[in-house]
């Protein structure tokens, strides 16, 4: 995952940043425990993201317990004791896209860093092995995702949607998989709940594919690889570029909308309206200046 879906701590009440804090703690915890403790290494915000979802899905509401850091035993953490999968699914989500985003590298890097890469790879392929053991259907939507990604940005008439859908599908079909394993709060209902989920991750997942492309945008030029910001040679890159992120995001509000509202709504609302508009008005803002510059 690229760790753009985080939340924003200044506008957040002490109480919710640290319910937030306690899911992101026992999510390091279940890498460690489920795989190894190097595989906490690979602990993003997206996947807590994705842990907190399930969470505000679940009938029954996580307690929190204090604990210590394993990285740092002078630390005290509060972890969630819950029965849920909410946990187990995010890392298995972590380990089985951090796998697939190295191949992914080993294509594109140069070559003092696939050295380091391919050093690691049998690290992650084992956990991606155990994962995929567990939950097969998040290793085979991941995989397909890789796939659709690379034949899309092969095809010489790739457009913007075109390179963004994978990404997109993928976590479409991540977050109506959690109607599969969480038992669903009351008055939610199974169909209606999974069709609400999978339109909000395609739209979560577009905008993670967009602004990604726009953060590396400039090293995308420079470096000749694919970006789909390149496809087009647009006036004004920056207004071409807020347009479509504002369009997915407000699609995942409105999906979000749908939703009856639960224990973690205003840590959600935090992320979508706050913490994510802010990440791309800071990203888009170096081509912003860029463009007034040439002015």
């Amino acid at each position: 995952m690229f760790g753009y879906i985080k939340v924003d701590q200044a506008n957040l009440l002490g109480k919710e940043f640290e319910a937030y804090n306690g899911i992101y703690c026992t999510l390091c915890r279940q890498l460690g425990k489920d795989y190894s403790i190097f595989a906490r290494l690979i602990l993003s915000y997206d996947c807590t993201f994705y842990a907190m979802m399930a969470l505000d899905l679940n009938e029954q509401p996580p307690c929190y317990q204090e604990g210590r850091c394993r990285f740092n035993p002078f630390k005290k953490c509060h972890y969630a004791d819950t029965q849920s999968r909410a946990f187990s699914l995010a890392a298995a989500l972590s380990v089985i896209s951090a796998y697939y985003k190295l191949k992914d590298n080993l294509l594109d890097s140069p070559w003092y860093k696939r050295i380091l890469y391919r050093l690691v790879q049998p690290f992650f392929a084992s956990w991606r092995k155990k994962a995929a053991k567990k939950y097969p259907e998040i290793d085979e939507s991941v995989s397909k995702m890789m796939d659709r990604q690379i034949e899309a940005e092969k095809d010489q008439n790739c457009i913007l949607d075109q390179a963004a859908d994978p990404t997109a599908i993928m976590l479409s079909e991540m977050c109506g998989l959690l109607t599969e394993y969480i038992p669903l709060r009351k008055p939610l209902q199974k169909d209606n709940t999974k069709r609400i989920l999978q339109s909000m991750g395609y739209a979560i997942g577009r905008w993670i594919y967009l602004i990604d492309a726009c953060d590396d945008y400039e090293k995308d030029q420079k470096h000749h690889n694919f970006n789909p910001f390149l496809l087009d040679d647009k006036d004004d890159l920056a207004g071409y570029m807020e347009a479509n992120l504002n369009h997915a995001l407000s699609d995942a509000l409105l999906s979000y909308g749908l939703l009856d509202k639960g224990r973690y709504d205003s840590i959600i609302q935090n992320v979508l309206c706050e913490s994510c508009v802010n990440i791309q008005k800071k990203i888009i803002s170096k081509y912003s200046d860029a463009n007034e510059t040439e002015d």
